[in-house]
């Protein structure tokens, strides 16, 4: 009785303490998608009024659009290398449509769209990402990664009625936070934060995810989870923020 009860202690030892496998030497591939959904969505240009065009008006795409949900997908992949360092890279494309009406009239980049009548509404924000991160801290359960990240900003809020369009591109680079915490909590499960923004008083951007993951094998694993993007810009061109909610399936691969 005494072997069997020290088999058992031995046995739940290593399903709640033995690390979840995940950013081992090597290289990595995810693939994740789901839905999004709209909490915020307000946009205006140009946000100042200049000697040669007044101050456009502040709408909602979320109005025009609806909230959602909308598909999406997004593709990263990373390669680690001496247990400490690592470099990835992300494609998150998004896009948004939806037609809406307005109350009130919409002065927008110049172009007056009319109260009470169909608009059709677009609304993309494609990223591109590279960055690095190195581990600050590693035990049987927990593992804290933190760095840096450029990423490239490819956005595009457009709308049409009738004979009428306009279109406000904002495209450029920023440069993020990033942060990967994982808690190990069984043999194969594992709950993780991924996380990457700045603040600045031009704007700001965070794009965090709340995954619960399972490891299926050395090489494959699957997670679940939610995950937000918040942010935006406002400056004397352009005033934009959006607040987006994803629910979010993604299955990642080890080579």
């Amino acid at each position: 009785m005494m072997y069997l009860r020290a088999c058992l202690t031995l046995a739940a030892g290593a399903v709640f303490c033995a690390p979840a496998l995940a950013f081992d030497n090597g290289y990595r591939l995810e693939i994740e998608g789901g839905g999004v959904w709209q909490s915020r969505n307000e946009a205006r240009s140009p946000a100042r009024a200049t000697d040669t065009a007044p101050q456009g008006d502040l709408f909602s795409l979320k109005d025009l659009q609806g909230s959602g949900p909308e598909p999406y997908v997004r593709l990263s992949a990373g390669y680690t290398w001496n247990d400490k360092h690592q470099v990835h890279a992300l494609y998150a494309p998004l896009t948004i449509t939806g037609t809406g009406t307005s109350p009130d009239p919409i002065s927008f980049q110049g172009a007056t769209f009319g109260a009470n009548a169909p608009i059709d509404a677009k609304y993309r924000f494609d990223s591109y990402r590279i960055g690095y991160r190195y581990k600050l801290y590693d035990d049987s359960l927990w593992q804290v990664w933190l760095g840096a990240v450029i990423k490239l900003r490819d956005a595009n809020i457009a709308l049409s009625q009738g004979a009428v369009s306009a279109n406000r591109a904002n495209t450029g680079p920023v440069p993020l936070l990033s942060l990967y915490a994982r808690r190990d909590f069984g043999e194969r499960w594992s709950f993780i934060v991924d996380a990457e923004g700045l603040a600045a008083p031009q704007g700001r951007a965070l794009d965090a995810a709340f995954k619960i993951r399972h490891q299926f094998n050395e090489r494959i694993g699957v997670s679940a989870g939610y995950r937000m993007l918040e942010g935006g810009a406002d400056n004397k061109k352009v005033f934009t923020f959006a607040w987006l909610h994803y629910a979010t399936v993604s299955l990642d691969f080890k080579f």
